[in-house]
């Protein structure tokens, strides 16, 4: 039940709009990449991802450091295929079975061969796939509640692991307060009625 969170600061970050930029600024996101591996420096890529296909910058830092292990994973890191080295900051395409070689694989077809272009790219389809298509809070990224509703089952989660969404809002959460003066608009689903 949404309403179960609302209550707690951090929480609620669950049902921020993902779609709405956060205003920070590179310098701010810079910090607090400090010593984070291949993240470390790659504020103004986060800005550059949300601005480019209309993601939340903090939600894609905190989505990409919790992927990645604070920017020290092996497809943060770079893992070689077909003699191209690339870079996976989302874990997108690294499939329960195989993370590493199926990770690695869609970021060679990518053409991930930076850490920026793995930021941005996975932007892309975070914003086409997920933000656009109405999921657009983490709570609905990882429950789809229309999906259910549509459908009679879930579908189309973006993550498997059940804690996903709460997981993601600590780091959402402790870098708006760095941001100082900000305001939220919150989506919450009402299954009352």
């Amino acid at each position: 039940n949404p309403f179960n969170f609302l209550d707690d600061a951090r929480q609620r970050f669950q049902f921020l709009d993902l779609s709405k930029p956060s205003g920070a600024s590179a310098n701010v996101l810079n910090n607090y990449l400090t010593g984070k591996g291949t993240l470390s420096n790659q504020g103004q890529a986060f800005i550059d991802a949300g601005m480019t296909h209309g993601v939340n910058d903090i939600y894609l830092l905190s989505h990409a450091l919790l992927e990645t292990g604070h920017g020290t994973s092996t497809l943060a890191r770079g893992v070689e295929v077909n003699g191209t080295v690339v870079y996976n900051m989302y874990g997108i395409g690294a499939r329960d079975h195989c993370p590493i070689e199926c990770g690695s694989q869609y970021a060679y077809d990518q053409g991930w061969d930076t850490p920026y272009k793995a930021i941005v790219g996975g932007a892309s389809f975070i914003g086409n796939s997920y933000i656009k298509s109405g999921q657009n809070t983490l709570y609905k990224m990882r429950w789809n509640p229309a999906g259910l509703v549509n459908n009679g089952r879930p579908t189309h989660q973006y993550a498997t692991d059940i804690g996903w969404a709460s997981k993601q809002v600590h780091t959402m959460y402790n870098l708006y307060q760095e941001i100082g003066s900000y305001s939220l608009t919150l989506d919450i689903p009402d299954y009352n009625g």
